[in-house]
């Protein structure tokens, strides 16, 4: 934001390096003279003398798409994210690693026997019910998961060194650093503001051929739904009310296994009357379902109704309809229609994927898009040519972290979270003068002066700023060394990635 931010923007990209890597040592591993061997088959790099298995390459991956897929709400696919380069970037980091360790090693840094069973013997995973670790859980555990206890521990190891490495980095904090980066957090802006309200856009009239863009530049984003065209039969199970009360209680009495509350009592018949009946009007016409399930499979008996369903689908069990292909008759399942239960037959006639939508089909959910952004178009050459006249109300100073003052800004005019927009626009802006768009409107602004140092809010955020110094110094020495490393150490890849990337790997 003005210049000074701009002078200092190297320290004001705030990255907080969390140090989870580790080390190599050597040593052996006690319950049975564990050995170490590093000189590995199976690998997709070698860095100077370590080489990078597919086990902890594998485990970056993951542990990388797990983030991006949870931040994501889950729509990113693996195969997305080994197209964007996440594999590169997983392979980069454990590069990394790799060349930390073969400095490790020339500095004599390393980890012991004792403290990598240390780390073994307080993981829960392989604990037993008495809270103490269990040798044959831990083999059986990494045997489950395919997963060789040498390269385990191995990793172990590696995670050790560079822990202890990572201390290396842990600078001491100066006063004039925690005001640099207190400065940016809790700088001050005197502003003045204005408000510029859109036109109503009273014109229907559409640019088709803008609107036509617009569906090219967003098309991926409007897709249709999975949808399924079956044909059903349904046969009803006996009401409840028309079953023979001894039949019931017969059937309950050779069933009551079945019936039985959370710990493991049997109801009384009384209790699950309603339960029993059910099932066994349904279990009477089991051996009817079957045999009309033959019939139609035959084509000997008809289907009573065509339907199409969407992959949303909340009456039908869309699992099954993914089970089967086109023209498959499902086994009969049980089912409720129209209140009454029974089994239904399904014959599936078509599964229609997802598909990217032809404009024509996209154009009734395109065209609010295109109007908003029509008249967002219209709003932001209004608030420019009002900038040049700007004169505005001032509103005082305001922080990073400031609340709407209803006296100074009007509910009216911006409401809480409107604000907070606001302020998050104006404080990572580069000009000292400028707009903020909002649907229906825009706030000018202008800054008049600025206060770059709150010694208050400093001293109250002092640990969280000093922490921050700290992360900021120690990722700038790791990057400065690990170019010096990439010079000193052999970088060999084996893998291939599933697309190019601008991932800089320093392979010589």
């Amino acid at each position: 934001m003005i210049t000074w931010m701009q002078r200092h923007r190297k320290w004001l990209v705030i990255t907080i390096w969390v140090s989870t890597i580790a080390f190599v040592g050597a040593g052996f591993v006690g319950w049975g003279s564990y050995d170490f061997n590093l000189n590995r088959t199976s690998s997709v790099a070698k860095v100077g003398d370590e080489k990078v298995g597919f086990m902890e390459f594998n485990n970056r991956f993951s542990q990388l798409f797990d983030y991006y897929q949870q931040i994501s709400n889950g729509t990113l696919t693996e195969q997305q994210a080994r197209e964007q380069g996440l594999d590169a970037v997983a392979l980069q980091t454990l590069i990394d690693d790799k060349l930390l360790i073969n400095f490790a090693k020339e500095l004599g840094i390393g980890a012991s026997e004792d403290e990598i069973i240390s780390v073994l013997i307080t993981d829960k995973e392989f604990a037993d019910e008495s809270g103490n670790f269990d040798k044959e859980i831990y083999y059986k555990l990494l045997a489950q998961n395919n997963i060789d206890a040498k390269d385990y521990e191995q990793m172990i190891n590696d995670r050790i060194v560079l822990g202890k490495f990572s201390l290396l980095f842990n600078l001491p904090v100066r006063e004039k650093e925690l005001q640099m980066l207190a400065s940016n957090f809790f700088m001050q802006d005197v502003l003045s503001i204005e408000l510029v309200k859109a036109d109503k856009n009273t014109s229907s009239k559409v640019d088709e051929k803008a609107l036509n863009e617009l569906w090219q530049k967003y098309k991926e984003e409007f897709k249709t739904q999975k949808s399924y065209e079956i044909s059903t039969y349904f046969l009803p199970a006996q009401k409840a009310s028309k079953l023979d009360e001894k039949a019931l209680k017969e059937f309950y009495e050779k069933n009551k296994q079945n019936y039985k509350d959370f710990n493991g009592k049997i109801l009384a018949y009384d209790d699950v009357a309603n339960e029993v009946a059910e099932n066994y009007a349904l279990e009477t016409i089991k051996a009817q379902a079957n045999k009309a399930y033959l019939a139609l499979s035959k084509k000997e008996l008809e289907f009573q109704q065509d339907l199409k369903l969407g992959d949303d689908d909340v009456y039908y069990p869309t699992e099954l309809l993914n089970s089967g292909k086109a023209g498959a008759v499902l086994k009969p399942f049980v089912f409720e229609q129209d209140g009454q239960k029974g089994y239904m037959i399904v014959r599936i006639n078509a599964v229609n994927p997802v598909r990217a939508k032809t404009f024509e089909e996209a154009r009734a959910e395109i065209l609010p898009l295109y109007k908003l952004q029509t008249q967002k178009e219209a709003l932001a050459q209004k608030a420019s040519k009002a900038l040049a006249n700007f004169k505005g109300k001032n509103i005082g100073s305001v922080s990073r972290d400031s609340t709407r003052n209803d006296k100074l800004v009007d509910e009216k005019l911006m409401n809480d979270a409107e604000f907070a927009f606001f302020l998050m626009n104006v404080f990572n802006a580069n000009d000292s003068k400028g707009f903020v768009l909002f649907d229906d409107k825009a706030v000018l602004y202008s800054i008049n002066g600025q206060k770059l140092f709150n010694a208050t809010k400093a001293q109250q955020y002092k640990e969280t700023l000093t922490q921050n110094v700290k992360n900021i110094k120690a990722n700038e020495i790791k990057k400065e060394l690990l170019e010096r490393l990439r010079k000193k150490f052999a970088v060999e890849i084996y893998y291939e990635m599933a697309k190019a990337t601008n991932v800089n790997t320093g392979v010589r």
